[in-house]
């Protein structure tokens, strides 16, 4: 009997000996990790719902009066074909392009650059609008579930 579990003896074996820690900062230097995360918090937050991480609509002290666009910057907007009904803190992309992830063991930050011509957006709009909502976390938790059975699979067949 006892050679009848000794292979799953070995898969345990193998699925007890796995780091979790280690392997979520592997997954989380990936390029694809990193490019989704940013892409959940610019396009898919900031851009098309126009919210912070805490799910509040963005309206600006000095850029927007009352949740809306002046008459002049919504020109400017449509000229470039940028949303108007919305602030999206997407003008020259500047902003967007500075996004990164410092993944660390445990978890991961996302910081970007905020200083601006003549003012500052996290003073402007608040520091959430770095970060993940509770839609674009739960994209990132399955990405991590999806990402570690792999891992795990990819550990059972090769023991």
């Amino acid at each position: 009997m006892a050679t009848f579990f000794l292979p799953l003896r070995n898969m345990l074996k193998t699925i007890i000996s796995l780091d979790v820690d280690s392997i979520a900062l592997e997954i989380s230097r990936q390029g694809k990790f990193q490019d989704l995360v940013i892409e959940l918090n610019t396009e898919k937050q900031l851009y098309d719902k126009g919210e912070d991480s805490q799910g509040i609509r963005l309206e600006g002290k000095n850029i927007v009066k009352g949740g809306e666009y002046s008459t002049t910057t919504v020109k400017i907007k449509r000229v470039k074909g940028q949303p108007t009904n919305r602030v999206t803190l997407f003008d020259t992309g500047e902003f967007y392009a500075s996004f990164v992830v410092k993944p660390y063991r445990g978890g991961f930050t996302i910081d970007a650059d905020a200083e601006k011509e003549d003012n500052n957006l996290f003073d402007e709009f608040g520091e959430d609008v770095v970060g993940l909502n509770q839609e674009n976390l739960q994209t990132i938790i399955n990405f991590f579930k999806d990402e570690i059975l792999e891992k795990i699979n990819r550990n059972l067949r090769a023991a």
